[in-house]
Parts: C-alpha cells; structure tokens; sequence
C-alpha cells in the first residue's frame, strides 16, 4: 500500500527550523547578552541610537545560520539529520565563543576606547563560521 511507505519530510523544514532556531539564537545573543551585559555593568539598555547598530550585530550572529539553511534548502537534507544538527551545534558553540569574547572585552579591557581588531574580526566572523557548518553538514556518511 503507498500510504504504508515511510515519508522522508521536505528539505524546506529542515531549512525552516536553522532558520528560526538561528534567528532565535541570534537574537537572544545579542539582545539578551547585551540586557545582561547592562545589568551587570550598571550601563543603560536603551533603545536610542543604539538599536540599528545591534540589528546589525544581530545579522551577523544569524548570517552563518542563514547560509546553513540555504545549503540544507538546496542539497535537500531529511529532517534535522545528524550532519545538519552537528553542524548546527558546531556554529553555535563558535558563534557562542566569539561573542562572549566580544561581551567580555571591554571588562578585560577597562583602558576604554574601542577594539579595532575585535570589530574587525566579528564583521567577517559570520564567513569562517558558515564554512565551518558547511564542511561539516557536507560530510559523507561513515
């Protein structure tokens, strides 16, 4: 009978849940680590001129997670198999990583002024972060 035959689910969820687990993630990173990072420092969390420059800050954590959920789109991946999941885990340990660098910097750092360097580095670190995931959802089967 067809309907006995087991039914692998469409590509496109796999894509839907990096999607929105990645937006999620990244907005949780980056609101929610800055609510804290203001709680604890006694800063302001405002939401003024500050709000544009943290959506961006927000693309950039959900950027790797985008480009995991175009791959998983096109290579037609089943639902949340084990490469896509792994890989998943792997950008958000990365991601997680370098932004609580980022977090942490100005606390290790109190001499003021920015870190070039570190800004540097976290505009182009959704780049190393995707061909991390990348590498690893593309792996053959062992």
């Amino acid at each position: 009978m067809a309907s006995d035959l087991p039914r692998t689910p469409p590509a496109s969820t796999t894509a839907l849940h990096v999607l929105l687990g990645g937006a999620l993630y990244a907005l949780a990173l980056v609101w929610g680590g800055e609510w804290l990072f203001a709680q604890f420092t006694a800063r302001a969390f405002t939401m003024g001129a500050e709000v544009g420059p943290r959506w961006t800050r927000t693309a950039l954590a959900f950027a790797p997670f985008a480009g995991l959920a175009l791959y998983a789109l096109v290579r037609r991946h089943a639902l949340w198999s084990a490469r896509v999941r792994l890989a998943w885990a792997t950008g958000l340990v990365l991601s997680l990583l370098l932004w609580l660098w980022y977090f942490f910097d100005p606390l290790l750092n109190p001499g003021g002024g920015a870190n070039i360097g570190l800004g540097l580095l976290m505009m182009a670190s959704p780049l190393p972060i995707f061909v991390a995931m990348w590498l690893i959802a593309r792996r053959p089967h062992t």
